[in-house]
């Protein structure tokens, strides 16, 4: 029996892997980089679910139907596509559990971010989530490789560089080791090879279908560049199509280094900071958004903003919110992306502002988070809002980031590669960024991660099955 062929080693490609084996199956992953991991590793706000034991535990009301409608509103009437957001939500809670439950994963607390009706965005007590999640999956792959048996097998420095096709049907990979030397497999194809968020080429993804944003800073690691989408469209018979390819996600809030300003690839500022309670000021020391608000509506508000003249935005944090997620920022700290000032005085005199000023805002936000006045800009989710000027407050600089790619590779709810007809494409599957249409115009916070579990999942068991 061939084995199922996973190309790339992100969490898509690993849970995809995982799921070969659980359903009977050998597998080989191959990545082009000399580590695992991906964009997923660097993940920082968590994962979703809704109906998990997590939320139980914690009281927390939630179904798939209010995160199916929550993600429906999210993409946009005309981009939905309401199989794929099914599958996701729908297979939200038992991804949760699969994690916990088969890699120890700990997701024991949840928050609400942005676009979300409840908290439903699980993490664990420790660091980044998708560290702990990732790096959870690679050990237990890493294991499975050790085993006498010899059903799994890493493969790293290996580029995919084509699909191979008889007939209609993609009967293996032909991949270019360290070496430069091209070698063939047979076997059923997995790609999860992510999203094209760092390819900045003259002729690459980004200038072809979004132009606009090619002098925009990534978060992007440089492995991002679309190498899924151009194998699976360069098929010889019939080949995949992609969609929504004009849909990038620009994250409003990527860290300014202030070591290197215009470095063109950024830290991702988590948006668990704003779920915790952090504020985003103009240079007048005001706000301006609901800091909760779906992330492109951030972004277009905070690009009011700078090209007003009223930059830079500064994310602050008082000590509850910065305690909630302390090792997200001592971590941060420790990289000079974010600095602590003593109190709001000395804050005010490093913006320039008058302290008066700077007071107000904190009190007035206070005063809607009681319910004493109404927040001019609609947020209606406040947490750690009771700020004392005495204590100390982290602040970052941040701008608009490319962080994600909602357009791919068109598939369908079991994962499989579809062509222009839309029939699948026999012994091809993809899963995680490189497929397009789960999100529509909007990703919500949370659901990459998830996106990355719930497909490959899919993804796995169906190429196992069709072995």
């Amino acid at each position: 029996m061939d084995p199922v062929i996973v190309v790339g080693g992100g969490l898509s490609g690993l849970s995809a892997a995982h799921s070969v084996l659980e359903h009977g199956g050998k597998v080989v992953l191959l990545d082009k980089k000399p580590a695992l991991g991906g964009n997923s590793v660097k993940a920082s706000s968590g994962i979703n679910g809704a109906g998990t034991q997590s939320q139980t535990r914690l009281n927390i009301s939630d179904s798939s139907q209010s995160f199916y409608d929550d993600t429906l509103k999210s993409a946009g009437s005309e981009l939905a596509r309401p199989n794929l957001i099914t599958a996701l939500t729908s297979n939200s809670a038992p991804a949760i559990e699969w994690l916990i439950n088969n890699f120890g994963v700990d997701l024991s607390l949840v928050s609400m971010l942005g676009g979300h009706s409840t908290p439903r965005t699980h993490r664990g007590t420790g660091g980044a989530p998708g560290w702990a999640i990732t790096s959870a999956l690679m050990k237990r792959l890493a294991a499975e490789e050790a085993k006498s048996e010899k059903r799994a097998n890493i493969l790293k420095n290996a580029k995919v560089v084509k699909l191979l096709q008889t007939g209609d049907k993609v009967t293996g990979v032909e991949y270019e080791d360290g070496q430069g030397q091209k070698v063939k497999l047979a076997g059923s194809v997995v790609i999860a090879t992510g999203g094209f968020g760092a390819d900045f080429s003259p002729a690459g993804l980004i200038a072809t279908h979004r132009a606009d944003l090619m002098q925009l800073p990534t978060v992007n690691g440089d492995h991002a560049t679309g190498d899924g989408h151009v194998l699976v469209t360069s098929l010889p018979s019939r080949s995949g199509v992609l969609i929504d390819m004009n849909q990038v996600q620009v994250h409003p809030t990527g860290f300014i280094d202030p070591a290197q300003p215009d470095a063109k690839t950024k830290f991702l500022a988590a948006e668990a900071l704003r779920s915790v309670g952090g504020l985003l000021l103009k240079n007048d020391g005001s706000r301006f958004v609901d800091e909760m608000e779906k992330r492109d509506l951030v972004t277009a508000k905070m690009w009011e903003v700078i090209q007003n003249g009223q930059g830079p935005v500064r994310l602050v944090l008082g000590v509850q919110a910065a305690t909630e997620l302390k090792s997200h920022c001592d971590f941060y700290l420790s990289k000079g992306l974010m600095k602590k000032f003593a109190n709001l005085q000395e804050l005010a005199e490093s913006m320039q502002v008058p302290l008066t000023d700077l007071h107000a805002t904190f009190t007035s936000h206070k005063s809607y988070a009681s319910g004493q006045e109404k927040d001019p800009f609609g947020k209606t989710h406040f947490h750690n809002s009771d700020i004392n000027i005495e204590e100390p407050f982290l602040v970052a600089l941040i701008t608009p980031v490319v962080h994600y790619t909602m357009g791919g590779v068109l598939v369908d709810e079991q994962a499989h590669v579809l062509d222009a007809l839309g029939k699948p494409i026999p012994g091809l599957y993809a899963s995680g960024e490189v497929i397009g249409g789960v999100h529509g115009k909007n990703r919500l916070g949370g659901s990459s991660l998830l996106e990355a579990v719930v497909f490959g999942r899919i993804a796995g068991e169906m190429a196992a099955k069709s072995q």
